[in-house]
């Protein structure tokens, strides 16, 4: 390894779910982790994160309780699940944002449910959200926009909506955001979109902070998804200002809170050579930022993953 740098039960309402249309958007390919965003449509873009609200209970555990949620998020109802430990008083609260799933067989709660269980088990609320075109979320349109939002939205409202409910048990002005792979990208997004709403920003093998790299890894060459990405928004090398603005790499000096990031070095998803380069350009703006490398692991931790919860619990505690 080489190291650089309680409440009551909630109310119960029935869910309904949508259809599991796939959503194939020039900007939002649902069958592959590709996730385009404006940077600066994200922190022009005034949010309404409204209407949270606590739906049946998912599991009752003998510290913690587990229940759907759903949430505003602009013309869209939203889906997720919250985790509140069985203790008294208000808890700081840690948003995570997962990975990729195909939405046709994505299940609410499921991606990093280990995540969710240890730092429920440490005192935090944890707020899961689905993000759109997921589990229970309404559909985005397929039609390409100019300056597309995507989950980046839905995580942002989410944290917003939350504050709006004014839930007895958690304290919303203690923030912890955790971004896994593809939800990583969310999550960089997220804290540039709107860095006063976050305390500490935890990277775990995320994608890369430059849209380019997503591009060649997921798009090109990927037959009509390549033609509808270019046709809407050129290549890389054609439009490079609209792919500077999809990168979060050119916005790193609004990221306010601290980061720390955990790359496994045999990753076959998200090359470690990504998160390198997030992670000194980080230290180019300025940031606070601790990085971990752990040999061996790949894009889903197995042996070191107790380790790395160690030193995100660590560093959430100490900033949050």
């Amino acid at each position: 390894m080489v190291t650089t740098a309680c409440a009551a039960a909630p109310a119960r309402f029935a869910v309904h779910l949508r259809p599991e249309t796939v959503t194939a958007a020039a900007h939002n390919d649902t069958s592959t982790p590709f996730n385009l965003s404006s940077l600066p449509a994200l922190i022009e873009h005034e949010y309404d994160g409204r209407d949270f609200r606590i739906g049946h209970v998912v599991a009752e555990e003998l510290a913690s309780t587990r229940s759907h949620i759903s949430y505003r998020s602009g013309d869209l109802e939203i889906s997720g699940q919250l985790s509140v430990p069985h203790r008294r008083g208000k808890h700081p609260l840690v948003v995570l944002a997962h990975g990729y799933e195909k939405p046709a067989t994505y299940r609410s709660g499921v991606a990093l449910s280990r995540e969710a269980a240890y730092l429920v088990g440490l005192g935090y609320v944890v707020l899961l959200p689905d993000y759109r075109n997921h589990a229970g979320s309404e559909r985005d349109s397929a039609e390409p926009v100019a300056r597309p939002l995507g989950y980046t939205e839905d995580l942002v409202n989410a944290v917003l909506a939350i504050r709006r409910a004014r839930l007895p048990y958690v304290d919303v002005s203690r923030v912890g955001l955790v971004g896994r792979s593809m939800g990583g990208g969310v999550a960089l997004n997220a804290v540039e979109a709107r860095p006063d709403l976050f305390d500490a920003l935890v990277l775990y093998s995320p994608v890369s902070s430059s849209a380019a790299d997503n591009y060649r890894r997921w798009v090109a060459g990927r037959g009509e998804l390549d033609e509808r990405v270019r046709a809407a928004y050129g290549s890389p090398g054609d439009n490079p200002s609209f792919w500077g603005e999809a990168s979060a790499r050119g916005y790193l000096g609004r990221v306010a809170a601290p980061v720390q990031v955990h790359h496994g070095v045999a990753d076959p998803v998200c090359p470690v050579s990504w998160s390198r380069a997030t992670v000194a350009a980080l230290r180019r703006a300025g940031q606070s930022v601790e990085y971990f490398e752990y040999a061996g692991e790949d894009h889903r931790f197995d042996e070191s993953w107790r380790a790395m919860a160690r030193r995100v619990a660590g560093f959430l505690d100490d900033h949050v």
